[in-house]
């Protein structure tokens, strides 16, 4: 419970966190606001925020400074600390999903699968970029799964949004390797 507890402080004192949620929700307002917009199409391009909240959280500790090493000081059972990682970031991104699925305009119904899918969107990101230790590399090959390979290649894609249980199954295998890669290697 404690290392929950610290990695929720964690989380929730990262400045770019913040913004990039704020961002995202004002996005998908301004999305959703423009004639024409049925929600999903709003969703499609603010998924990138999830993308990018997600990155920044998996390589936060790895950045100039190494707080990882200060981490695993505290705490060091990795395999554990990475399960209290991903589940503090669900916990984090929950809310944040919520709010941006409300704000997009799609129909009540469709919520509870848009807000599972935003926060395994997040949690693919954050295994990403935890293999990488850096978020920009991270989120580079996300935008490139989740927007450049779909039109080259139509068939292998859903025509909107990933389905949930193919993003689950991405987010799975990420995090499991993730999880293995942090348990093996140097910090």
């Amino acid at each position: 419970m404690k290392t929950a507890d610290a990695e929720l402080r964690k989380l929730l004192t990262l400045p770019s966190l913040l913004l990039t949620a704020t961002l995202t929700w004002a996005c998908t307002l301004l999305l959703a606001c423009l004639p024409g917009s049925d929600g999903i199409a709003a969703l499609r391009y603010t998924q990138a925020g999830f993308l990018v909240l997600g990155a920044l959280a998996g390589s936060s500790e790895y950045q100039a400074g190494g707080q990882i090493r200060t981490t695993l000081v505290a705490m060091p059972h990795r395999l554990a600390l990475q399960a209290a990682k991903a589940v503090t970031l669900a916990g984090v991104t929950l809310p944040v999903a919520a709010v941006v699925t409300a704000t997009s305009m799609l129909p009540a119904a469709r919520w509870p699968g848009t807000i599972a899918y935003l926060t395994l969107t997040t949690l693919l990101a954050a295994a990403v970029a935890g293999i990488v230790r850096d978020a920009v590399p991270a989120v580079l090959v996300l935008l490139g799964l989740f927007y450049l390979a779909p039109p080259l290649l139509p068939h292998a894609y859903p025509p909107v949004l990933p389905e949930l249980g193919h993003t689950a199954g991405w987010a799975l295998t990420a995090l499991t390797v993730a999880a293995l890669t942090f348990h093996r290697r140097d910090a």
